[in-house]
């Protein structure tokens, strides 16, 4: 990195944390833990064994959800800066410390509050559904039948305590290891003669760059390094998956994923429905590289060569104009969306620069409905980084459209809320690739979103599946090698690229830095789910125009106080029809029909 880039980065916006506390050393970070406990406390001496026995009304119900939800509140609002402030520097034992700390202070708050949920679902069915019918309880009535649903998982009390005080010794505990051992490696590369030491947003950063050469160095230098790690990784990965196994079988889920989908609130043969034609359009991929590899005019592509970009170009987008894109394009769609996205910028809701010791990515952090949300990201100019600063703007007006909500209801299910992410970038490719001028441009513009999409939806399908396969082969198998998770690897992910791409050597170590995988199991659908569903939006978008807009911001704005079933029937969709999800990807056909046509008609010009 250059001096100038240095220099240029230094400016970059750091968000303010001060809304929440002042520092590490806040002295009200205590005060609020030793509040919060004692809430718990006087809850737990107020409502234990009552709840259970329906001898509560629904007026003494609902002031125990009002008390539960304030709680919820609070113990988000220290956990949220403990995270976010650690995000930033995971290498600073002062950060790790305060995690750590605010982690078990709230555990044992947790352990207070467990009743509450394990009672909900011991009340008698017609006692509860008198619950359900009380116009005083209205607000909280989804939020009753999840955790009804969610009762058949639960173990006893006793059990559930003991299993909330040991986490942090446990999963989260490993997941930390995970966090910090991936945000302290250091990558080797030569770039103009000079080895230099750059972290991973940087790293990465070179799969886009017009130098074949330098896409390969990185390469080679992420399956060097983390080679190196994969030890360590390997470990985490293994424990990780063997506690998953222990906790699915007390809990009684059937497969590894089913908890997923219960918090998604999201039937399995609808999620195995998306998959299996996700799977089925496998060839789209294939298609497309082989077109790829003719533009490029390579004989073989290798995996450092998906993203190459079709302009030789090495464009450098400074994030004020990347800022200007992002807002133009979502007022150009909606005024509200665009108040409502002003103050991200306008008052540091956003961590823009890569720095040491900074979590990689890129997330959007929604605290609670009467704060606002934080987006971190590691902003290096690529345009692909546009894309990425108007994902998680999304999110963020996602979380403040929802705010309407309380805190029980505010977070949507994972599938729902990656569809205001995936259509702001919808909303900022269609502004570029309206003002391009020449067909060279918009076929380039046109293959980075093909790329985006199929990194959306194929690859996270394709990772979805090597979790349901590492998991079942650490079942069967017990504590595998790095040799069985990188077979698994390229098994995975090379059959979607069929014939048309080489995963050569060094990608087989590429499972270990995915954060996804580690933190949230399964997650990764939701990407997919999202893309899929944000394709027909906005393909009604283009055909209601105006008329859509209030609907769709509707849509957003209910948060997790309904179904998915129900907000998506609302919008006319099934989830559980295939013709819907091939639909999707018929729309994804249709942009490679487009990329092929201009290719052509730039061949015969």
């Amino acid at each position: 990195m250059s001096q100038t880039q240095e220099r240029d980065r230094s400016t970059l916006p750091r968000w303010d944390l001060t809304d929440l506390y002042q520092g590490v050393d806040d002295p009200k970070i205590d005060q609020d833990l030793e509040e919060l406990e004692a809430k718990a406390t006087s809850f737990e001496e107020s409502y234990q064994g009552r709840i259970a026995t329906g001898e509560c009304s629904s007026a003494e119900l609902k002031k125990a959800l009002d008390e539960f939800e304030d709680m919820i509140r609070s113990s988000t609002r220290v956990g949220s800066y403990a995270s976010l402030h650690y995000s930033t520097d995971t290498t600073d034992p002062k950060r790790g410390a305060l995690l750590q700390k605010v982690r078990e202070k709230s555990s044992r708050v947790s352990t207070k509050m467990i009743f509450f949920d394990l009672e909900l679902g011991q009340v008698e069915d017609d006692i509860f559904a008198g619950y359900l019918k009380s116009d005083l309880l209205a607000p909280y009535r989804h939020y009753l039948k999840v955790q009804r649903e969610n009762a058949r998982y639960h173990l006893s009390k006793s059990e559930e305590q003991i299993l909330e005080e040991t986490a942090n010794c446990r999963g989260r505990a490993f997941k930390r290891l995970f966090t910090e051992s991936v945000s302290r490696i250091k990558y080797k590369m030569e770039i103009d003669g000079e080895e230099k030491l750059l972290n991973q947003s940087d790293l990465l950063a070179y799969n886009y760059h017009p130098d074949r050469k330098l896409r390969e160095k990185a390469t080679l230098s992420l399956a060097e390094a983390l080679e190196q790690n994969v030890p360590t990784l390997t470990f985490i990965m293994n424990t990780l998956l063997a506690e998953k196994e222990v906790m699915d079988r007390l809990r009684g889920y059937k497969r590894p994923e089913s908890s997923r989908h219960l918090d998604n609130e999201l039937p399995e043969e609808a999620v195995d429905t998306m998959v299996e034609v996700c799977v089925k359009n496998f060839d789209i991929v294939e298609e497309y590289y082989k077109l790829k590899s003719q533009l490029l005019g390579l004989d073989e592509l290798f995996h450092f060569d998906r993203y190459a970009p079709l302009l030789e170009t090495d464009e450098s987008i400074a994030y004020e104009k990347a800022c200007q894109i992002v807002l133009e394009a979502y007022k150009a769609f909606s005024s509200e969306l665009h108040s409502l996205a002003l103050p991200f910028f306008e008052e540091g809701w956003i961590d823009v620069p890569p720095a040491e010791g900074k979590r990689g990515g890129a997330f959007c952090a929604g605290v609670s409905p009467d704060h606002h949300p934080y987006i971190l990201l590691n902003y290096t100019g690529k345009p692909r980084d546009v894309m990425t600063l108007a994902h998680e703007l999304g999110h963020g007006l996602h979380d403040r459209l929802a705010a309407r909500n309380h805190v029980l209801d505010y977070h949507p299910v994972l599938p729902l809320a990656e569809t205001a992410s995936t259509f702001g970038e919808m909303l900022t490719f269609e502004k570029l690739y309206s003002e391009l001028q020449t067909d060279k441009e918009r076929l380039a513009l046109l293959c980075e979103k093909l790329e985006d999409t199929f990194a959306t939806v194929f690859r996270q399908i394709s990772m979805f599946r090597f979790e349901r396969r590492i998991h079942e082969a650490r079942r069967q198998e017990g504590e595998l090698p790095t040799e069985r998770f990188n077979e698994l690897w390229q098994e995975c992910m090379g059959e979607m690229f069929g014939e048309a791409l080489t995963l050569g050597e060094p990608h087989k170590w590429t499972w270990a830095y995915i954060p996804h995988m580690i933190h949230t199991p399964f997650y990764v659908y939701a990407y997919a789910f999202g893309e899929l569903l944000v394709l027909s939006l906005y393909a009604r978008y283009k055909e209601q125009g105006e008329s859509f807009v209030s609907q769709y911001v509707e849509f957003l704005a209910a948060g997790g106080s309904r179904a998915p079933k129900d907000l998506l029937a609302d919008l006319g969709i099934d989830a559980a029809d295939p013709g819907f999800w091939q639909g999707g990807c018929d729309l994804i056909r249709a942009n490679l029909k487009r990329a092929q046509e201009l290719a052509a008609r730039r061949k015969n010009d």
